[in-house]
Order: structure tokens, then sequence, then C-alpha cells
């Protein structure tokens, strides 16, 4: 319905693809930032750990991805658990039926835990990291998300409104 008017089957596929275009593009510039965050924290450090750096934001992208299929996905949007928690379905993409979408608040995921790389560049040891990047892709942001962005999440019945997205994050 759009407008109040129904919309045929033929409308309604094609809002959908459009719909997944959009997210698909929207998706690859939030992962931008990813460079931008890489760019910035490698130029305000000393050279001797600009290698680290680089490399702590590509374990954000691939941690973060395997955390987000595993569990974040399904915290954040599988359903729910007392406003608090998703959970009920979704883990390893099981009963999913929109990728655009898993996609879009992937790269969401691996924002919030790039943040973090630069307040520890030099201070954390690499595997430490990448634990960190796994527990903040696969626990903490998928609980935030919930909270705001799930239509079970308590902040999102109270009538919290986050218009650009970043609140989780």
């Amino acid at each position: 319905v759009f407008l109040g008017v129904a919309m045929s089957s033929e409308a309604a596929a094609a809002t959908a693809g459009s719909d997944a275009s959009w997210r698909l593009g929207c998706s690859f510039v939030i992962l931008t930032m990813q460079a931008g965050f890489a760019l910035l924290e490698s130029g305000s450090l000393s050279t001797r750990n600009a290698s680290n750096i680089l490399m702590k934001n590509l374990t954000d992208l691939g941690m973060g991805a395997v955390a987000w299929f595993l569990t974040g996905y399904a915290l954040a949007y599988g359903g729910d658990k007392g406003g608090i928690l998703g959970g009920e379905y979704g883990f390893a993409l099981v009963d999913v039926q929109d990728l655009s979408r898993w996609f879009f608040q992937f790269a969401f995921a691996a924002t919030a835990s790039t943040i973090i790389s630069g307040s520890v560049a030099g201070r954390m040891r690499f595997g430490i990291y990448g634990v960190l990047s796994l527990y903040i892709s696969g626990f903490v942001y998928p609980v935030a998300a919930h909270w705001t962005w799930n239509e079970q999440g308590w902040l999102f019945k109270m009538g919290f409104f986050d218009f650009a997205g970043d609140g989780a994050v």
C-alpha cells in the first residue's frame, strides 16, 4: 500500500528490486568509511603503527562479516526476546530473505568496530583486537541495533527515531 492505494504485484516487485539496489549502493558508500578511518588513523600515528592500523581495519571487515553472519543479524533482527534482544531466527542467515538488508546492516556493524581501532592503535595486541572486533560486531552492535531499529526494540517502542542511522553505531 502506497499513499492508501494498493500496488499490483508487478509494482511491488519493482519496488523491492529498487529498494535492494538503493540499499546496496548505500552499503558501498558506508564501507568507504573503512578506508577513511584507515587513512585518518594511520596519518594520526607514527609510521611504525601504520601497517597495524591498516590490518586492524581489514580485520574489522573480515571478523565483522563472520560475526554478523553467524550471530549479529539474528540478535538484531531475528524476532524479539522482551524488547532487549532478538534471536528467535536468522542465525547464519537461516530463514533470511533479504540479503541486501543484511549487507546494509553489516556495513554499519563493521564501521562500529572500526571506530574503536583508532583509540587502541599501538595499545593493544593484534590478536586481542580481533577478539574485540568479533565481540563488537557479533554482540554489542546487534543489541544496540535491536533497541533502535527493530520494531520490538524498547527504544523503538518509546518513539526513538534514528534519522541518519548512526545512533546504534
